[in-house]
């Protein structure tokens, strides 16, 4: 229960910063302190920073007073990385939002932590660059929310993921002291890679104030292509055929039955499976790229294959794939969803697996995602009214969790662990690793101040 104390030492907290930078509100203070995780937060009290000053207040303030810091961009994150809890301040980047700088001829951007990756991605494309990291969600979660987590998203086959473009940060760390690793240039090796190593880490070791992303040059033309199959192992089937033709695509999405279902509105479809893939390059090499693919799906049997290479064709493709999360809520009223990887030979064998094990468990899966880089998204639908379907749905997602793990896979391809998976850490690290992931948590953060219980065990 708030004390007397704590609301004095709000009114401490409100004083120490220009008027509107810090909301004590109770409603401010459960809403930001909630993330897409759906875990109920409640944070001490919320920053709102314009400038790195202001974070470092923060956190000097919250390091001498016994409190902590999470770092907030949008607050997407469906595993609790931004949640907050009593004792902790929120830092609401929503106002460190402006872009910096566009530079094409050094290839690279300069932003603050608040910046939404998809206002980025237009910017960039409107000087003739590419920003190529894609998460479904990049209209609505921020660049520093992407790096915290290393998001990986829908073009991460051919172009990677969020660590392969940042270049360099400043932060600040635990301490309050300012300090910046990477710059401008696209390659250096001095020193360890602090970068790298900071990308990831849930706001746990430093708190970003500044972005130093790499661009590439625009892709002339892009082409998308829809394929459907009879099962649910048509699709993976193509993905191999696809990749064996030597056709690289920007974009490999796979969706099963159940989810082609609930986005159509249909409770039968008739495809057991499809395929939603998209090449890039000169439009010649597109036509021949989406030629070749055509011809790929088809060899192993596809039902039907669209090819849209107009923009508004292919944008009604992509925001079906882009509102299946939304959709899978609407339908049920409540799901899990668990992003898991396993390599990209067992891709079918472990979805297969992981359907049969929901099944055991009384519990539905329905599967969308990757399929290029064989991390797919494991939804598992409950309605919270029926008794028992809650705790189907949790046996069915340790079940599903010791099958990527038995493939040799991970619990977590590109959500973060925060607070839903800080549990399942030690069941796919080794011992001695994350004995040393512990030692430069404690190096960055002696008091365990920064985002503290997230990203891996304390």
């Amino acid at each position: 229960m708030p004390t007397d104390a704590d609301d004095a030492l709000r009114s401490r907290l409100a004083a120490a910063f220009p008027v509107g930078v810090v909301s004590c509100d109770p409603v401010d203070r459960v809403l930001l302190g909630t993330d897409g995780s759906k875990i109920r937060g409640n944070a001490f009290a919320v920053v709102k920073p314009t400038d790195e000053d202001h974070v470092r207040t923060a956190i000097l303030f919250a390091g001498a007073n016994g409190l902590s810091v999470v770092p907030r961009g949008a607050g997407t994150s469906p595993t609790g990385s931004a949640t907050a809890r009593r004792r902790q301040i929120v830092l609401d980047f929503s106002r460190m939002n402006r872009i910096l700088d566009v530079s094409p001829r050094d290839m690279v951007a300069v932003v603050e932590p608040g910046v939404m990756c998809g206002e980025l991605q237009s910017r960039a494309e409107a000087v003739g660059m590419f920003y190529p990291p894609d998460p479904a969600s990049a209209r609505t979660s921020t660049l520093g929310g992407n790096v915290a987590t290393c998001a990986g998203g829908l073009r991460a086959a051919k172009y990677g993921v969020t660590r392969d473009y940042v270049l360099g940060l400043r932060c600040v760390g635990a301490d309050g002291r300012v300090f910046e690793t990477g710059g401008r240039s696209l390659k250096s090796v001095v020193g360890y890679d602090l970068t790298r190593l900071l990308t990831g880490s849930e706001g746990t070791l430093a708190v970003f104030t500044r972005l130093t992303l790499r661009l590439l040059p625009k892709p002339p033309h892009a082409a998308t292509l829809l394929a459907e199959f009879a099962d649910d192992q048509g699709g993976f089937a193509a993905a191999d055929a696809i990749l064996a033709a030597g056709v690289l695509p920007r974009a490999l999405e796979y969706m099963d039955r159940d989810v082609l279902g609930i986005v159509a509105g249909d409770p039968t479809p008739r495809s057991g499976s499809s395929l939603l893939i998209e090449v890039d390059g000169s439009p010649a090499d597109c036509r021949d790229q989406a030629e070749r693919v055509a011809a790929a799906v088809r060899s192993i049997g596809a039902l039907s294959v669209r090819i849209a290479d107009a923009g508004d064709d292919r944008d009604a493709l992509w925001a079906a794939r882009r509102s299946i999360s939304s959709a899978v809520y609407r339908v049920f009223g409540a799901k899990r969803s668990e992003d898991l990887g396993v390599p990209r030979g067992r891709l079918a064998e472990a979805v297969a697996a992981i359907k049969a094990a929901s099944r055991a468990c009384g519990a539905r899966c329905v599967v969308y995602g990757h399929a290029g880089d064989a991390n797919l998204h494991f939804n598992f639908p409950y309605d919270p009214a029926v008794d028992g379907a809650k705790a189907a749905v949790d046996a069915a997602v340790d079940a599903a969790m010791a099958v990527a793990l038995r493939f040799g896979g991970t619990v977590s391809g590109e959500h973060g662990i925060g607070l839903k998976k800080i549990d399942q850490v030690r069941r796919e690290t080794d011992a001695r690793a994350l004995e040393l992931m512990q030692h430069v948590k404690r190096a960055f953060d002696p008091a365990g101040i920064l985002n503290p219980g997230k990203a891996i065990p304390e």
